[in-house]
């Protein structure tokens, strides 16, 4: 059973009995304190992985955030089946992070991971490729993901049934990258945002997140002076702009699972990954399943030809959001689809 993979949370029973009634950890399942089946009815699991060497008092304070938080206008069935049990070899970890994704994916249910655990990028992707025909992943990270020997780019590139789809890059910073690598990452036809391009107008990175299974939000992606310096990156994201970018996650239309990851630890990060887990939230619980159809009054159509490459725009009047697509399929030589748009 997926619980059996768990240590409970009966220790913040206390805690939860001394909370006021609106807040997020009164009105959630946990496990060691409430009783829950895992089936179809719930909405969202979460759960927080440790390395081997971690304090598990990391863990703790950090759920102490995110239950002492109001709990949202949301209807939503969220379950927090608690620490993780990372077994005593990798291959033991990766196998039974791949039944619990695996079983969790086929009851459509999403996942958010407290991640302290380094580099298990793999093993997440390793383990939604099994439900999933192509997997779209997003680091949001101050550094591009390197194809280096043993990186989980390379990994998942070397997987002999590889079904990596896009792998996208937003809140990286020209300065600490390494030209030739920042090249070969859009030479794979990968795409970027940088930070600047955050700073200019933070919505226009949501339709990298559109159609996203995979999103790993890396607190060195955060400037240190928003997370009482814990960190050596004085450029970065806002706690704001890492908020906004939680709550774009949320909104994915193949969204599986939500990594909030960190090495580093302070008072300041415990508190951010718990409000970025709330608004990760809050974009599953608004996302609406838009269905392109030619005949719906709930869209606009403009048809523009540039350079012979006739071009279709569709604007959604319910979210305002755009899609294109290239009409003249003959002419591009790929294949015709709706690609997102801001």
């Amino acid at each position: 059973m997926i619980r059996d993979y768990f240590i409970p949370l009966d220790y913040s029973k206390e805690f939860i009995n001394n909370l006021n009634n609106k807040s997020f950890g009164k009105n959630i399942a946990i496990n060691g304190i409430d009783d829950f089946d895992i089936d179809n009815s719930l909405d969202i699991v979460i759960f927080s992985i440790n390395d081997l060497d971690n304090n598990l008092d990391y863990t703790k304070k950090i759920r102490k955030r995110l239950y002492s938080l109001s709990i949202g206008d949301w209807n939503l069935k969220i379950l927090d089946l608690g620490i993780f049990k990372s077994g005593r070899q990798h291959s033991d970890t990766q196998f039974a992070l791949g039944e619990i994704l695996n079983q969790l994916s086929l009851l459509k249910v999403k996942v958010i991971v407290i991640n302290l655990c380094k580099n298990i990028t793999y093993d997440f992707y390793y383990a939604l490729k099994q439900n999933n025909d192509i997997v779209n992943i997003v680091s949001v990270d101050n550094k591009i993901p390197k194809n280096s020997e043993n990186s989980s780019l390379r990994k998942i590139l070397d997987d002999e049934n590889c079904k990596l789809g896009e792998y996208s890059n937003v809140g990286f910073q020209k300065h600490i990258n390494n030209v030739d690598e920042i090249e070969l990452f859009k030479n794979m036809f990968f795409e970027t945002y940088s930070l600047g391009k955050i700073k200019n107008k933070i919505g226009n990175c949501e339709p990298i997140f559109r159609n996203s299974n995979l999103v790993d939000l890396s607190m060195r992606a955060v400037k240190s002076g928003d997370i009482n310096n814990s960190h050596e990156f004085t450029n970065g994201l806002t706690s704001y702009e890492y908020c906004n970018i939680s709550r774009f996650a949320g909104l994915s239309n193949n969204l599986d699972l939500i990594s909030f990851s960190t090495s580093y630890q302070s008072s300041a990060i415990s508190s951010l990954i718990s409000e970025g887990i709330w608004y990760a939230i809050d974009g599953i619980n608004s996302f609406i399943f838009e269905n392109i159809d030619l005949n719906s009054d709930n869209y606009l159509f403009y048809n523009v030809v540039v350079d012979n490459y006739d071009l279709k725009f569709v604007k959604s009047l319910i979210t305002q959001r755009w899609w294109f697509s290239l009409e003249n399929i003959n002419l591009v030589m790929m294949e015709k689809d709706l690609y997102s748009m801001c």
